[in-house]
Formats: C-alpha cells, sequence, structure tokens
C-alpha cells in the first residue's frame, strides 16, 4: 500500500507519518508487508511526483502556504478518482469543501489530541484500502509463483487442456491452481461474480449487460448462463448501486 503526506509544518508531518504507520502496524498488520510512506513538505514537490507515482492514500493538509489542500486535491482527482484522500486541519471551516473532491474523511491536529478520531476515520477507510490491495499468488510453474492484484483480473475461467486461466489487463497466465480454490479466494470479494459454469468476472471491468454476455471495456463477450441469468444480472445491478459504499 502506498500512502503520500504532504504538510509544510515539519513537526505535523512526521506526526502524520508516525500515527498511519504505528496505526497500521498495529492494527492491520495484512497491509504493512508492503507499506511504502512518501513525505512532501512542499506541494510542489507532490505535483512532481505524482506525475509518475499513484498512491492508495494521500493524506493532504488543508493550509499550506504554496497551495492550499482542497486546491491541490483537485488537481489530483484530474488523474486519479480512485485513491482516497485525507485532510489533515484545526479547523472544520473547509469540511464542506472536502466533498466536492470525494474526501474519505478528516485527522484533526494535533493528532496527539485526537486520537480517537484518528482511529475512527482509518477504521472507516481500512476495508476500502484492503480490497483495493487484496492479491492472489499462483503457480505457473514448479518453480514460480506469480502474485497479481485483484484489481487487475478481468476474468478466469477453464481453457482447453482444463487448466486455469488468469486473464489480466495486460495477460493471461495458465496456473495449476485448482479453479475450486481460485473460486473460494475470489469470490470472497464483492467485485467478483461467478456468471457461467467455471468462470468468475470482475464486474469492475464490465462495460455493458445483454441478454445472454457481459461486454467488457476492452470488447471481450463473457457468456452469462441460463441457470445463472437472473442471480447474475440481480448481483451486478446491486454492485452498480453500492459499489462506493
Amino acid at each position: 500500500m502506498k500512502v503520500a503526506i504532504v504538510d509544510d509544518d515539519l513537526e505535523d508531518l512526521s506526526a502524520a507519518i508516525d500515527y498511519v504507520t504505528n496505526y497500521i502496524f498495529k492494527n492491520h498488520n495484512e497491509l504493512s508487508y508492503n507499506l511504502k510512506v512518501k513525505s512532501y513538505q512542499q506541494a510542489a514537490d507532490f505535483i512532481k511526483s505524482f506525475e509518475t507515482e499513484r498512491y492508495d492514500l494521500i493524506i493532504l493538509d488543508i493550509c499550506m502556504k504554496d497551495i492550499d489542500g482542497i486546491k491541490l486535491a483537485r488537481l489530483i482527482r484530474v488523474k486519479d478518482r480512485e485513491c482516497h484522500i485525507i485532510f489533515l486541519t484545526s479547523s472544520d471551516e473547509f469540511l464542506l469543501d472536502g466533498y466536492s473532491v470525494f474526501a474519505s474523511g478528516y485527522f484533526i491536529k494535533p493528532l496527539s489530541e485526537h486520537e480517537e478520531e484518528f482511529n475512527n476515520t482509518f477504521n472507516y477507510i481500512y476495508p476500502k484500502l484492503l480490497e483495493k490491495n487484496q492479491e492472489i499468488t499462483v503457480s505457473v510453474t514448479k518453480s514460480m509463483d506469480i502474485t497479481i492484484p485483484y484489481k487487475n483480473i478481468c476474468f478466469i475461467d477453464i481453457n482447453e487442456n482444463h487448466k486455469l486461466r488468469i486473464t489480466t489487463i495486460n495477460q493471461e497466465l495458465i496456473t495449476t491452481m485448482s479453479y475450486q480454490k481460485c473460486q473460494q479466494l475470489l469470490l470472497g470479494d464483492k467485485r467478483f461474480l461467478e456468471c457461467h459454469y467455471r468462470i468468475i468476472i470482475n464486474m469492475d471491468y464490465i462495460q455493458s449487460m445483454q441478454s445472454d454476455d457481459f461486454i467488457l471495456s476492452n470488447g471481450t463477450k463473457i457468456p452469462i448462463s441460463q441457470r445463472k441469468r437472473k442471480e447474475a444480472k440481480r448481483r451486478y445491478m446491486q454492485y452498480l448501486a453500492h459499489k462506493d459504499d
């Protein structure tokens, strides 16, 4: 998980780094193994970094000298609609502005006096961060394993040689993992739907739904079995309605 923290006050910046890293290591150790926290005292330095780097969570001080956090959040949203943004603030003056950039919450300064609010905010976004960082590790040969982020999986099925095939956004992998094991892992995530016998689709990649098929954003047709049709369509409509909850 990649986190960026932007605050022009060095003391507040250091406190935010400590609170975030300590909280994750203490409460959600499953996210800590790949945790990367980058800090920026100048908004301009963050903007330069953001040209080539993306983050799962960005924590922004609202009142900075070179550019305020709300304006910076608007620049972020031009390039990234998915990352979570949390504001650091010592005042509730700008709280309504946060809704315009889809902020996930606020950390109140000084953090040492608002630990409960900090914990509540992090507990709220934690399931979303965990979902975004879910991964599956599969064997492609006897000596080679590949780890694939759930978010990169378009669909899985069984190929003509009766092997599990995982189609991602940029490649197709054949793995020795059984369909049943992969099924058990993926269907525990709300993004995935079994729409046909031994076919599981990531609903984030569905562009449209037809009577007998789902059409993916790359044009691929994924069949919907007659037996699963009613439930598959209900699940997909429900997912769209509650996708951002």
